[in-house]
């Protein structure tokens, strides 16, 4: 089917007919107002209140390889290249996930003990994009912060975020299994790393499994805290006394994380739970 012409509301009438078996009306719309902001960078209200505004041919097209990419399942993000996280537009492709608003959760929870520095020093393990270091960055940008990832591509991805974004974050390209070698100590450590036991992608949609990068996705059904026992090892040797550790986790694992930090001698550690009331986060301190 083609595009009935090149008003809005015939742009609109197209993302509701191609997308009507694959998303809800309410997806529908907001996927349309985000394809308009992307490709004319017409708002929400320039939309409503210009329905018969017209676009160019080669913008009409635009709109047709949007629709295309997203009946094909691409995740809109991927689509644009980008999403926005804690105000902060970041730069995603397949190399990287796409952030979560739960991970938004995850940097509000440290806000209340980086308040209390002045050069905070924070590291972000399994970094990916790189958006939880570079939020951090940007509202502390007094604070020396380094992002540490295993792939190539996404440390690549996140010093191209920092640049775009003008903010001074190093990224480390490396293994976290292999010995580490730091050049000083952290005041906090935070990571969201790979959780999901394999044994669930047959539950997740098709839309996260076939484009998203499997690494950053999947950890074995036998060793779902792999990552966590790591990460815990990594704090007990580079972690300031009283620093941070945070976490991100499976919503079935966190009382096994927490139950590793408090073997590694991490205090006051506790599980917190998202805003959908699933225990989501642990934080622990080192002695």
């Amino acid at each position: 089917m083609r595009i009935g012409g090149n008003s809005l509301r015939q742009i609109k009438q197209y993302f509701e007919s191609e997308l009507s078996s694959l998303y809800e009306p309410s997806e529908r719309i907001i996927l349309f107002r985000m394809a308009v902001q992307h490709v004319n960078g017409f708002s929400h209200m320039e939309i409503h209140l210009n329905p018969e505004r017209r676009v160019s041919e080669s913008e009409l097209l635009a709109y047709s390889q949007f629709v295309k990419q997203l009946v094909n399942g691409v995740p809109v993000q991927y689509i644009m290249g980008y999403t926005w996280f804690m105000d902060l537009r970041i730069g995603v492709n397949s190399s990287v996930l796409i952030p979560r608003p739960e991970t938004e959760e995850l940097v509000h929870t440290v806000i209340p003990f980086l308040n209390g520095f002045d050069h905070a020093s924070i590291v972000d393990l399994c970094s990916g994009s790189g958006c939880i270091a570079l939020a951090l960055k940007s509202l502390y940008s007094n604070a020396t912060v380094l992002g540490v990832d295993i792939s190539e591509r996404a440390i690549s991805k996140a010093i191209e975020n920092a640049r775009e974004l003008s903010l001074d974050v190093s990224f480390l390209q490396t293994d976290i299994f292999e010995k580490q070698q730091f050049a000083g100590l952290f005041d906090l450590m935070v990571s969201n790393p790979p959780y999901i036991p394999q044994s669930e992608r047959n539950e997740m949609s098709s839309r996260v499994t076939d484009f998203e990068p499997e690494e950053a996705l999947f950890v074995p059904n036998a060793d779902s805290i792999l990552f966590y026992r790591r990460i815990i090892e990594i704090g007990s040797q580079y972690l300031r006394a009283g620093g941070m550790l945070a976490f991100e986790c499976h919503y079935k694992g966190a009382a096994m994380v927490a139950s590793k930090m408090k073997e590694a001698r991490f205090s006051n550690v506790a599980i917190l739970r998202d805003l959908s009331g699933i225990e989501r986060f642990v934080t622990g301190y080192r002695l």
